[in-house]
Formats: structure tokens, C-alpha cells, sequence
């Protein structure tokens, strides 16, 4: 669900968070968006549509286009509402698709205040606003749903400790949205799956001619480093870096993390057709070499404190001996 503002008098629920659609040319498709105003007090709001895009991280971003004329093919029942307090309000809208569309079409349903109500000017105020995406399938001939990996890196090749970050930068290279998830299998030597990690469990879309880059973490090991926290928020360094600290977890002894190991990435996608997979490797190594010259010096230390009270007590007991 989207928040359409977080004030102290002002509260609404929209719901659901995205549509995933399909149609096919010349025909119209029909649901509902649902609101729940939150507040006891009752809330004008105006109705609109806009383009979406992707960033330049693939994330779905709204366009300002006036003149696009595929945003006319959405249709409501009344582009303002008053929604009433403690209550769901549906909001139905009709998608007209014409003959002539093309593959793939990004909207939003875009909600925010309706000035030209007198509640507006007497009622709470909102302050931002909510954003539904629709993502519209056009079901014809030519339509093609397909990617490809164009990075699958480690964001360093040596770390001294877990976590280790793992970047997955997918392109969609077809003319529909594509949804790949999958997992990174890490393996050291013989021992296989020591870690399976997700990709994309939220289930992000890739809409076309955008990247979008997924990052996951491995984090399961005896030695990992952790941001420092002061009163539930990140503490910063002076040039605005988190602040990290050294934690062993000692319910995790048997997994102490050192050497070469190597992430194995498999991504599945729907064509439509059938499952595609998409597979990459990467390599790298851990090495706590911090905590390896501690363990090192405090053995050397302990060697030479035994050697020398073994020393002390054979030098004691000749002593006794003697002196018999």
C-alpha cells in the first residue's frame, strides 16, 4: 500500500501497490483501485494518470506528457472523489486498448489533493501524494520478452569480512516488462551451496530499453561487520559514510569465512511461453587477515608466557634437587 502523506491529521491508504495487466488489441480491461481514508474527517482527492519510466537504476519513475494519447485510454467514473472518514472508497477505471497499440504501455494512477473543493481549504491538507503503477501487456504478434545479464560483480574481490555485496545488473532488451528473480548459490571448493541468497524477492519489473540493478548481501558468517546505530538511525562519519564495527557471532563458529569462493547467479523470467534462465559467475576471496595476525601474535604471546613458566619451573625444580 502507498501512504498518500504522513502528517498528524492527514492519513490514506491506497491499495493495491501495482497492476500487472494484459489485453489484447480492441478490447477494454476494467478493475479498481481502493482508498481508505484513515482520518475522521473527509478527504477531497483528485484522480490523474501519468506516464511511468525508468531511471537510470531501472526504478519506475513518473513522466510529465500532456500529450501522450495512450494516458486518454484510462477512464474513471469521476476524477474527483471525496473519500469518507474511517472508510474504503473503490475508485473502478476502464483501460480502452485500441487497435493500433503497441506492445508495452507504463501508467500510474496518481492521487492528490483536489484544490477546487471547499474541503480543501478547510479540511486537513495533504502534503504529498500516491502513485499506483499499471503495467498494460498488449497481447500481440511481435511482442518479445526477453533480457540479459550485463553485470554480475562482487562490489569488492578481497574482503577481510562478511558482508559480502553482490550487484546484479539485468537489461530488458524486449518490447514488454520482464520480472526475473532467482538466487546466487556461493560454493567454496567441494562444499557446495554454503549460502543460497535471494535476487529481486519483491518481485520488481523491468520495463523496456532500462536496467535496473539488484544488490543482495551475504551476511551469514562468524565475523561480520555492522553499522553502528545511535538512537535507531545509522551513525555517519564525517564524510557521511556509515560507521561500522566488527561483531562475532559465536553461535556461528563453524562458519568462519576464509578463502576463495565462487557465486553462481540463476535468474528465471516468463517469456510467455515457457520459464528462460540467465546464468553468471563471479569469484572472490575473504580474508580476515586483521583477526589472523591477532590469533597469530596472541599464540606467539601465549608460547613464549608457557615457555617461560615451564623454564621458571624446571629452573625451580633442578634447584630443590640440588639443594638435597
Amino acid at each position: 500500500s502507498y501512504s498518500l502523506a504522513q502528517t498528524q491529521t492527514y492519513d490514506v491508504t491506497v491499495s493495491p501497490v501495482f497492476f500487472d495487466l494484459s489485453s489484447n488489441p480492441e478490447s477494454t480491461v476494467t478493475d479498481k483501485v481502493r482508498i481508505r481514508n484513515n482520518t475522521t474527517s473527509p478527504l477531497p482527492i483528485k484522480i490523474g494518470v501519468q506516464r511511468l519510466t525508468g531511471d537510470d537504476n531501472g526504478d519506475l519513475t513518473l513522466k510529465e506528457d500532456d500529450t501522450d494519447d495512450s494516458l486518454s485510454w484510462i477512464k474513471f467514473n469521476e476524477e474527483t472523489i471525496v473519500a469518507r472518514p474511517l472508510e474504503w472508497t473503490d475508485v473502478p477505471f476502464t483501460i480502452t486498448v485500441p487497435k493500433d497499440a503497441a506492445f508495452g504501455y507504463y501508467f500510474a494512477i496518481t492521487f492528490t489533493q483536489d484544490n477546487s473543493s471547499p474541503l480543501a481549504q478547510t479540511g486537513a491538507k495533504i502534503t504529498g501524494a500516491a502513485a499506483v503503477p499499471i503495467l498494460l501487456n498488449v497481447r500481440k504478434e511481435g511482442a518479445k520478452s526477453e533480457a540479459k545479464i550485463l553485470e554480475f560483480t562482487t562490489k569488492t574481490y578481497i574482503n577481510e569480512y562478511l558482508p559480502v555485496d553482490f550487484e546484479v545488473k539485468v537489461e530488458n532488451v524486449g518490447n514488454v516488462h520482464v520480472r526475473p528473480r532467482g538466487n546466487i548459490f556461493i560454493s567454496e571448493g567441494l562444499n557446495k551451496d554454503v549460502a543460497i541468497l535471494d535476487v529481486n524477492p519483491g518481485l520488481a519489473n523491468i520495463i523496456p530499453n532500462t536496467k535496473k540493478t539488484f544488490n543482495t548481501s551475504w551476511i551469514d558468517g562468524f565475523l561480520v561487520r555492522e553499522p553502528v546505530l545511535e538512537d535507531g538511525q545509522v551513525k555517519l562519519d564525517k564524510n557521511g559514510k556509515p560507521v561500522e564495527t566488527l561483531k562475532i557471532n559465536w553461535n556461528k563458529l563453524t562458519s568462519f569465512r576464509i578463502g576463495k569462493y565462487t557465486a553462481n547467479l540463476l535468474l528465471v523470467f516468463d517469456n510467455g511461453q515457457r520459464d528462460v534462465s540467465l546464468e553468471s559467475q563471479v569469484s572472490f576471496w575473504v580474508i580476515p587477515y586483521k583477526f589472523m595476525i591477532f590469533m597469530l601474535i596472541t599464540i606467539i604471546v601465549l608460547a613464549v608466557v608457557i615457555r617461560f613458566l615451564l623454564k621458571l619451573y624446571i629452573n625451580r625444580e633442578i634447584k630443590k634437587r640440588l639443594n638435597k
